[in-house]
């Protein structure tokens, strides 16, 4: 037989539903996963940089305190007219610590504040040894002052490097607290500048940790809940006033992650360094006390200490209402509802899905016809030589409509299959001119009439009958589908059940029915 089958139909049809609602469930579910992530992405990295952008103002305020730096900077690098500019930048910004020069080679002079008042750094022209000076007030003090450990050779290698990394433009922040002999943080931050005289140098300003954590706990952090300092040697220092208080013994130190008190801090800084590289290329997420947390650090370092500014935001902070849980369980029930109103009206329409898919098979030329008749009877064929008329008493009998009306009534109840009449049992095709109907369409509708009268009007949208010319005979075809409900054949001896039982239609006891019944609801 050709074509799909009836029962194939309405399962493709049933089982393509769900699959397509799944589908569709699973689709928008990652996409909505994917839009969450892409959200989360854009709202670490954009606090990331907003608060990077707080870092550089600050910076910006102190290399643009007057109006000759930026454009009249370094009219000469004699220690005494650096000692003047860089006396006044520090007497104007008390949260920075220290100001250094140098060049390709190395130092070429530092001025920091220290020991109630500043102390100044010149190496000499070979660069073996550092000059010391105690000021007070911008002024060399009388007090004998030796400065203090330092090697400068391992200064100057460190700052050529960092020289030769930078680009116009570029800012390098770092660690400095060794080059200052301090035990607390300190955080440089350096840049290339051109001096009055044409000579390229790199100029560095040093401050405290806690000056660089209080500027980003004061700024604009967008999402973020935890912002944090984080170097590649897998130490961070968190930024106080956000979140769990980090205690005053604790803040403005670098600290390892498991001295570190905050629980999503925590987490942050492990996550990062147990990567390869140190740092991320792309935010990535976490769980702390059963909120999803995305988290990422924006390098601040371009040489040195791979200092990186962090930042963690909740999840809850990046959602929007087309990204929220909510509107995935209602998404899933809209396509919950959906899927079973579908099924509902496939499951209301069995019979005629069943029935589109199985006429494909009924014969509609001679050439099907005969392709029929050569396969000859079986549980899907039977033959009928006339539709009423009895061969035999050489008269129209019940006995001959019934005959052909208890085999349609059992192709409805199980498979389905095809009458010919017109057709012999030995598969010769003698056509039902003894039927002596006036017409071909009176055929149909006496045939038709059958049907309604004795198995039910409601069970014609199962049967397809034609009529059918092979040769010279003329061929009633009646193609059957299963029906959904039982097709009860109203016989002159009362109500009778038919199945196809091989190439025969058996009629059942009702025992037999009821135990069919239950194998069909």
């Amino acid at each position: 037989m050709r074509g799909i089958k009836g029962k194939q139909l309405y399962k493709l049809l049933f089982y393509g539903v769900i699959f397509a609602v799944a589908a569709m469930g699973a689709l928008v579910y990652t996409g909505v996963r994917e839009i969450r992530r892409d959200a989360a992405v854009v709202a670490v990295e954009s606090s990331a940089r907003g608060l990077s952008g707080a870092v550089t103002v600050l910076l910006n305020a102190v290399r643009n305190s007057n109006q000759e730096m930026g454009q009249g900077l370094l009219k000469s690098l004699e220690p005494a007219a650096l000692r003047k500019e860089f006396g006044a930048v520090l007497k104007e910004h008390q949260n920075l610590e220290a100001i250094l020069v140098s060049d390709g080679q190395g130092m070429r002079y530092m001025l920091t504040r220290r020991f109630g008042g500043m102390v100044e750094a010149v190496p000499d022209e070979m660069h073996t040894v550092l000059k010391w000076e105690l000021l007070k007030d911008g002024k060399p003090s009388d007090q004998p002052f030796t400065g203090w450990a330092l090697d400068l050779g391992e200064v100057d290698r460190s700052l050529s490097n960092e020289f030769s990394h930078l680009e116009p433009g570029q800012v390098n922040w770092r660690s400095a607290g060794r080059f200052h002999h301090v035990k607390v943080a300190w955080i440089t931050a350096s840049s290339l500048v051109d001096s009055d005289s044409g000579q390229r140098l790199m100029l560095s300003f040093a401050f405290p940790a806690e000056v660089i954590l209080s500027q980003l706990s004061e700024a604009e952090h967008g999402g973020a809940e935890r912002i944090f300092l984080y170097w590649g040697d897998g130490r961070a220092m968190p930024v106080g006033g956000l979140g769990e208080d980090v205690g005053p013994d604790l803040a403005g130190q670098a600290l390892t992650p498991d001295k570190l008190p905050d629980p999503v801090v925590r987490k942050a800084v492990s996550g990062l360094a147990a990567l390869e590289a140190g740092t991320p290329d792309k935010p990535f997420s976490f769980v702390s006390g059963g909120e999803t947390w995305w988290t990422w650090a924006m390098p601040l370092s371009i040489f040195g200490d791979t200092l990186s500014l962090g930042v963690a935001v909740p999840r809850k902070n990046v959602l929007s209402a087309l990204t929220s849980d909510s509107f995935l369980q209602a998404g899933a029930v809209v396509l919950i509802l959906m899927a079973f109103g579908v099924l509902f009206v496939l499951h209301r329409n069995r019979g005629r899905i069943e029935s589109l898919g199985l006429r494909r098979e009924a014969a509609i030329t001679a050439g099907d016809v005969i392709d029929l008749v050569r396969a000859g009877e079986g549980g899907r064929l039977e033959f009928k030589q006339t539709l009423r008329f009895n061969l035999k008493s050489g008269k129209n009998g019940k006995e001959i409509e019934h005959a052909c009306l208890k085999t349609v009534s059992a192709f409805l109840n199980t498979e389905g299959g095809t009458l010919l009449i017109g057709v012999a049992d030995d598969g010769t095709v003698t056509g039902f001119d003894e039927d002596h109907f006036e017409s071909d369409d009176k055929a149909l509708l006496h045939f038709n009439n059958l049907v309604d009268r004795h198995i039910g009007t409601e069970f014609s949208r199962y049967i397809d009958s034609r009529v059918i010319e092979v040769g010279e005979k003329r061929v009633l075809r009646v193609h059957c589908v299963p029906a959904p409900a039982p097709a009860i054949l109203d016989a002159a001896k009362g109500e009778e059940f038919y199945v196809r039982s091989g190439p025969a239609s058996r009629c059942l006891t009702l025992k037999q029915f009821h135990d069919w019944l239950r194998k069909h609801q």
